[in-house]
């Protein structure tokens, strides 16, 4: 059966290609090269012969084909494929490369499997072939002496334990192997031939049945990658995401324990997350020494490593086949994702180049939430930035134009008391200037008030709603449960969320009453402003419920708006108390 070897050659080698090629598309390490070039290399030698050994005239063709379509597939796909993935052209890792080296490895794989049955097809005839001469040998030999009708009857004897027996054993099997019963093997107690045929099909089972348990840990592998990925697109807490990662990893590679570990500059790691199969975890946050760890080597090389590592604290003493990979943000190593398993059952070696697909989506969730993080800082110093604005502008206005005003008004109100009675004209006009004066300082101050309340700063978040309440030209239930300052930030984004919200009450809901919640509890500040007026409302439509969403957003805080046409408009708003 040299064809079926020779074929079963071209398919493991086809195989290392494409899982060669694939993991260096993925990970970039050019280790995954060496099993690709050695296929370049070897896989043409390999076709060429298989073409040349084959007798059947059918097979030949076979032969033939395989041989152009898997040149082909070296000369054009797997080798620009492998080149532009050097080059680093982004559509290599896309679905239209992936699903045409599919359906070329695909197309190849049918081939072989075409050309293998064929070649136990053919084999079969040439033993029915044998049948039939052995019944014809039986007819003629009836005939003949006593002593040929004993050794036709021991021939027949022989035959039948040596090869129906077996290719009867072999067609059991293999109805249980396609009944999925796939640990099922021939005895392999047969000589010659048949004993080929018995070898050869065992081996063919044992590759089936391997390769359909990779197929399985591939499709779970990829299943856990996929919720990890989901994870990271939604843009779960890093927490979260930690946590499914050292799940995930710790059940694809079948370890015992696995973190994710965070480098610090004295040479520590503090433990983000933890999975582990049996007994207490170490808690996330903890400070761990590293230096007999394998995170040690990660984090000198940057590269993954394998050592053997004494027990941890966690698992029972012993020494542990240990396998770490470095998790990368923004170019340079944030730490490490590590796991564990015991010597007597080491991880595969392939199990720092899964690792690794799991440390690329953790170094994105990382470098997500610092840009998220740096996000909101940054919004909320504009934010104060703004406040800090709108206080000096206050002050400049109360403490500057408005007491020029109120002086010369004072100036004035003299001027007119020092008019002689005989001039009545000129007294009243300086009675008008000053109550133009009074005006335009009361003016001033409702202008300075609305940009930014005096008694804010000086009374906090309570005295100053009170006083919008009272001011509201709807009626207001204020139901104040604060009775504390608050952070300057915090009482400013609460008193402006509340104001826009009874003024959009008086100019646009139409509502004839407001009912307004404030309450501190816990880390959190919470709001509830509710009217009873016609509904409706829709933040894309107007300026100022966007303005408030930014201005909550950029505290850290969340707002929430309901308002259905008919029923009122409901705002829900929760602002945390210490602004990171």
């Amino acid at each position: 059966m040299q064809e079926v070897n020779v074929a079963r050659d071209v398919r493991r080698l086809l195989i290392d290609m494409e899982t060669g090629q694939r993991g260096f598309i993925i990970t970039g390490e050019p280790s995954f090269l060496e099993p690709w070039e050695i296929g370049r290399r070897t896989l043409p030698e390999r076709v060429a012969t298989l073409r040349n050994i084959v007798d059947d005239p059918q097979q030949a063709k076979r032969a033939e084909q395989m041989e152009t379509d898997s040149l082909a597939y070296i000369r054009d796909y797997s080798v620009p494929l492998v080149d532009a993935a050097r080059r680093g052209e982004g559509w290599v890792r896309g679905i239209p490369a992936s699903e045409d080296g599919k359906r070329r490895i695909d197309s190849l794989r049918r081939q072989l499997d075409g050309y293998v049955t064929t070649e136990f097809a053919l084999s079969t005839a040439e033993q029915a072939d044998a049948d039939n001469d052995y019944r014809r040998a039986t007819v003629i030999a009836a005939g003949g002496l006593a002593a040929s009708v004993l050794m036709t009857v021991l021939l027949s004897i022989y035959l039948t334990r040596r090869v129906v027996r077996p290719v009867r054993r072999t067609a059991m099997t293999a109805e249980r192997i396609a009944a999925g019963k796939l640990d099922a093997r021939v005895p392999e107690t047969s000589k010659a031939e048949v004993g080929v045929l018995e070898r050869a099909f065992n081996s063919m089972a044992e590759s089936l049945q391997h390769h359909v348990g990779e197929l399985a840990r591939l499709s779970d592998e990829h299943a856990a990658l996929r919720r990890v990925a989901t994870l990271v697109a939604r843009g779960r807490p890093s927490d979260e995401v930690f946590a499914a990662v050292a799940q995930e990893v710790g059940l694809v590679l079948g370890a015992e324990i696995t973190r994710i570990l965070r480098f610090e500059a004295d040479g520590t790691a503090t433990v983000t997350a933890t999975w582990l199969r049996a007994g207490e975890r170490v808690p996330t946050g903890t400070r761990i020494p590293i230096t007999n760890t394998v995170a040690a080597p990660v984090r000198e090389t940057g590269k993954p490593a394998r050592i053997t590592e004494e027990s941890p604290p966690e698992l029972p003493g012993s020494a542990y086949s240990a396998v770490g990979a470095p998790i990368i943000v923004g170019g340079s190593v944030w730490g490490a994702m590590t796991a564990l398993s015991r010597a007597d059952r080491p991880l595969p070696d392939v199990a720092a180049a899964r690792i690794a697909e799991f440390t690329d989506l953790v170094g994105t969730a990382v470098a997500n939430a610092q840009a998220r993080a740096d996000l909101v800082a940054s919004r909320a110093r504009i934010v104060a930035a703004s406040d800090e604005a709108r206080r000096r502008i206050e002050r400049n206005l109360h403490d500057g134009a408005q007491q020029r005003l109120v002086a010369l008004g004072l100036q004035t109100r003299l001027a007119e008391a020092s008019v002689p009675p005989e001039q009545p004209p000129l007294r009243k006009q300086l009675g008008d200037i000053v109550s133009g004066l009074n005006g335009v300082s009361a003016d001033l101050q409702e202008i300075s008030r609305g940009i930014h309340p005096a008694i804010l700063s000086h009374g906090g978040l309570g005295p100053a709603l009170r006083i919008l309440a009272r001011r509201s030209a709807v009626p207001v239930d204020l139901d104040l449960g604060v009775d504390r300052r608050l952070p300057d930030s915090v009482e400013v984004g609460a008193y402006y969320v509340v104001s826009e919200a009874l003024t959009n009450a008086a100019k646009h809901a139409r509502a004839s009453a407001v009912k307004v919640g404030v309450e501190a509890k816990g880390a959190n500040l919470h709001l509830s402003i509710r009217d009873d007026g016609i509904g409706g409302a829709d933040a894309a439509k107007g300026s100022g419920l966007i303005g408030l969403t930014d201005r909550v957003e950029a505290l850290g805080g969340t707002m929430a708006m309901s308002s259905p046409p008919g029923s009122g408009t409901s705002l829900l708003v929760t602002i945390p108390l210490e602004i990171q």
